[in-house]
Parts: C-alpha cells; sequence; structure tokens
C-alpha cells in the first residue's frame, strides 16, 4: 500500500513541477493566466499530501512535507512569472530538487528498496 502511495505522491509532484517548468518559459500568458495555471497544476498535490500525512513513515512525512512547501513555493514563483532564466527560479528549483532527492531516499529507505535479494546467487542468473 505505501509503495503505491508513494509511487501516486511522486507523480504528482512530478506533473506540478513539469507544468512549472512550463509555465518558466511561456512568454505569452497573462498574469492570471499564469497564476490559475499554476494553482490548478498543484492543486491534486493536496489530497494526496493529506493521504501521506496518516499512512506514511514519520521521517517519509517529514520530507514529503518539505519537498510539498518547497514546490509549492516554486508554484508561486511560476504564478508570479518567474522565467526559467532567473536567479529566483533557479535557486527555487535547486531547493526543490534537493528535497525531491531526500523524500526519494527516505521512502527507499521505508520500502526496504535496497535490500539485497535473499534469493541465492544461481538463481538470479
Amino acid at each position: 500500500m505505501r509503495r503505491a502511495l508513494y509511487g501516486d505522491y511522486l507523480e504528482c509532484l512530478s506533473g506540478a513541477r513539469n507544468a512549472f517548468r512550463s509555465l518558466s518559459r511561456n512568454l505569452e500568458a497573462a498574469a492570471s493566466e499564469r497564476e490559475q495555471m499554476a494553482r490548478d497544476s498543484f492543486a491534486p498535490c493536496y489530497g494526496i499530501r493529506y493521504q501521506m500525512s496518516i499512512t506514511a513513515s514519520k521521517d517519509v512525512f517529514e520530507a514529503s512535507e518539505i519537498a510539498f512547501r518547497r514546490l509549492r513555493d516554486f508554484r508561486d514563483l511560476a504564478a508570479a512569472g518567474t522565467l526559467a532564466s532567473d536567479e529566483a527560479y533557479v535557486g527555487g528549483r535547486v531547493l526543490y530538487d534537493d528535497a525531491l532527492s531526500r523524500l526519494r531516499a527516505a521512502m527507499r529507505q521505508d520500502l526496504d528498496a535496497d535490500r539485497v535479494s535473499a534469493t541465492p546467487a544461481r538463481l538470479q542468473r
């Protein structure tokens, strides 16, 4: 169950992040349209965030909250019209990417994803 939830959460964050990437390269969107697009792209993350709060391990939940907040900050940059070449955009991307890396590491640890298989070597061939 956690594996599916974690995958869904990462997928949701990724979808929003990709939308913000597109907005940061869109020179034609009006300010109100840009803000609405950013908020609409991020909205699905709230529901799955609440699922994480009651299902994820403590370490994963804490990391998921940090990643969520960094992406929300990134959303605000995209909504405000910050372009991909702007220093604020680059800084926001780095903060989010770092938080996402820590989240994935916490998820892998929680799921014991790096465990060495108990299958004998002769059967792994």
